[in-house]
């Protein structure tokens, strides 16, 4: 099993998903911008995305308590 594959098994045993309409989740429009950085700073995009995704997580986890 490679790290990836076990990066999606960490993510499918926690359960984590969202519907394509929660705010929590990811749009197009940053995918592509965050594509456009991966050409220019790989690493940067990619800690990039990882903070942003952990920012999302904790609003969302916010919401959950709030709710």
């Amino acid at each position: 099993m490679t790290r990836v594959d076990k990066m999606r098994r960490y993510i499918e045993l926690t359960g984590v998903t969202y519907s394509d309409s929660t705010p929590y989740q990811m749009n197009i429009a940053e995918m592509m911008d965050l594509r456009a950085l991966v050409e220019e700073a790989p690493m940067d995009a990619l800690c990039l995305a990882f903070t942003y995704g952990r920012a999302k997580g904790e609003r969302h986890a916010r919401a959950e308590r709030r709710a």
